[in-house]
């Protein structure tokens, strides 16, 4: 039999030129060699994708480089429009054969999903999109694109929604590509959204508000038989945090335990977070209690990525608490850490360089209930025997007198000034009492002091080139996309009237990182807003500098500019960052 074929469409996504490599893969473990870690691969499609005046009957015949499970095969072919067909399998080959016949004069889109997969779980590294034409034509329309965030190992499922009168409805769906792109090929004329979600789009929308979830930062795509390129990023679910569990610890504080972190977002002031992190536990003082009932009431003013949102009112009975269990402290090995700060506020200095050798540290006691220190509470801060020589005068051996203050009622903090001068603190335990007047058992509490000292740092300096607003600039570790340092500029601010803003990020660790620029959306500059569905609303643009860049001490890197003119910056996750340094 003979085909017309289209010859825009002979370049086949993600198909290999048809110069056959066969290597062929057994069904039982190899005796010897490397362990088989590459999936399927697709060698030849009969008839070929780009065929037109396709046989309403016609049988397709997809050949691939190994045996593929017939297990994995029905669920992972996907025609649109749809078409109800049967899959056989026969060893390499797959025949794909529709239950009844194609419709006249219409392309056809087959999608090969990652799920196609061999005998030992390999998958496919991307999916395949092939295209037939029962008539004389088909669509050139291309929406391409990658997701940044998206762990290589949680699959992520991309849909692809057209305009139908004043609404969207879901066309096709594609998994992405190990290499975190995506393509939608074939695509008639016409405005289009997109929406990708971590785990599958089964449940959409919904599940945008469960699971990572991205929407790209514009809002809609207009195909016009061209190929529109589109950027996402992965961003955590927009479901927002509820109560899990409410458990009474004393006759006044509750212990709160959250079904998901609270992340970034400013906690109530009657809130306070525990050591806990596993179980996202908090600490509550209710402001509404009778004999008989509490009322737990966390929604006022909060907002959850940017948008206003409540918490659900609660009313528990108030029990018959008798505390009679002194508190103690929680304090590992007997040590108290102290961190380098400046100032009063936490936060470490801009220039390292410049500060005086003895500086201030702050270190924190957390305690196995709410307690409470008598006015003016202090500690003794003991001498080490051997001081350097240059230091202020006076302290040499002596204890010296520091107040002690409550950072929340679990945590006691203390700010050492000459941190290098001591390595002990002690205090009366007779003095502090729990809520209910119960005194500790320790009449004298004692602690090594453990001074970290600062680290010398850089700096980044650089522009940000083609948007006007605001912009959060990221440091993100090189290696593990963590962020670790963020700043934000705004074009309001610009003093000349070249379009582009400065930022200097102060006071960053020595090491290797990548920039990533966004758009603020909403009330906090992070994370990073990915939209939202019902109402649509946009994902916040976004751009990165297109290189790792190295950190030293004392060093300010220069010229990382972020230009939103370009195409969109994508970065893979650098293995080797954590080996250089």
């Amino acid at each position: 039999m003979r085909y017309r074929i289209r010859r825009s469409a002979l370049l086949v996504t993600a198909m290999p030129c048809i110069a056959l490599l066969w290597h062929c893969a057994a069904e039982r473990p190899p005796t010897g060699g490397p362990p088989d870690t590459e999936g399927p691969r697709v060698v030849r499609v009969e008839p070929p994708s780009g065929t037109l005046d396709l046989d309403p009957n016609q049988t397709i015949e997809i050949t691939f480089n190994e045996q593929v499970d017939p297990i994995s095969v029905p669920g992972s072919v996907v025609f649109t429009p749809e078409v109800s067909f049967t899959a056989r399998v026969r060893g390499k080959r797959v025949l794909i054969r529709p239950e009844e016949p194609y419709q006249p004069d219409r392309a056809y889109v087959l999608t090969l999903q990652r799920g196609i997969r061999d005998y030992r779980k390999n998958g496919l590294a991307q999916s395949y999109q092939l295209v037939f034409s029962t008539g004389g034509n088909i669509p050139a329309g291309r929406i391409q694109g990658r997701i940044i965030e998206s762990h290589p190992q949680r699959p992520v499922e991309v849909g692809l929604f057209r305009r139908v009168d004043s609404g969207f409805v879901h066309v096709q769906s594609i998994d992405l590509a190990a290499d975190s792109s995506f393509s939608f090929d074939y695509l008639p004329d016409g405005t289009y959204r997109l929406a990708a979600v971590e785990g599958g789009l089964g449940g959409f929308p919904v599940a945008i508000h469960r699971r990572p979830y991205a929407l790209p930062p514009a809002d809609s795509l207009l195909v016009q038989s061209d190929t529109i390129t589109s950027a996402m990023c992965l961003s955590p679910p927009l479901a927002r945090p509820q109560i899990q569990s409410v458990e009474w610890i004393t006759p006044t504080y509750l212990a709160i335990t959250f079904d998901m972190p609270f992340g970034d977002a400013p906690l109530p002031p009657n809130l306070y977070p525990t050591d806990d992190p596993l179980t996202f536990g908090h600490l509550l003082r209710p402001d509404t209690q009778t004999l008989d009932t509490t009322v737990i009431d966390l929604g006022q003013g909060y907002t959850w990525l940017g948008e206003p949102y409540r918490l659900e009112t609660l009313a528990i009975p108030t029990p018959e608490l008798v505390d009679t269990i002194p508190p103690i402290t929680v304090v590992s090995g007997g040590q108290v850490v102290l961190e380098p700060v400046i100032g009063g506020d936490g936060s470490r200095p801009e220039d390292i360089s410049s500060r005086a050798r003895y500086g201030e540290a702050r270190g924190r006691i957390t305690f196995s209930e709410p307690v409470r220190l008598p006015p003016a509470f202090t500690a003794h801060l003991s001498g080490k025997d051997t001081l350097a020589q240059g230091g202020p005068s006076g302290s040499s051996g002596q204890a010296v007198d520091l107040p002690l203050s409550q950072e929340t009622p679990l945590v006691v903090v203390l700010n050492v000034p000459e941190p290098e001068r001591y390595d002990r603190i002690t205090f009366s335990g007779w003095e502090i009492t729990d809520e209910a007047g119960n005194a500790m058992t320790d009449s004298l509490l004692s602690f090594t002091l453990v001074y970290n000292p600062p680290r010398a740092t850089g700096s980044i300096r650089g522009t940000i080139i083609g948007f006007s607003g605001q912009v959060v600039v990221e440091v993100r570790n090189a290696a593990t996309g963590r962020r670790v340092a963020y700043t934000v500029t705004d074009s309001a601010d610009l003093s000349g009237g070249n379009g582009q803003m400065s930022y200097v990020l102060a006071d960053v660790l020595p090491g290797f990182y990548t920039i990533f620029g966004h758009e603020q959306m909403g009330a906090r500059p992070v994370p990073y807003y990915s939209g939202r569905w019902e109402p649509y609303q946009r994902a916040a643009r976004f751009n990165s500098y297109p290189e790792v860049i190295e950190v030293r001490p004392r060093w300010e890197v220069d010229g990382i500019d972020i230009n939103f003119r370009v195409a969109t910056q994508i970065l893979p996750l650098d293995d080797n960052a954590v080996k250089r340094e």
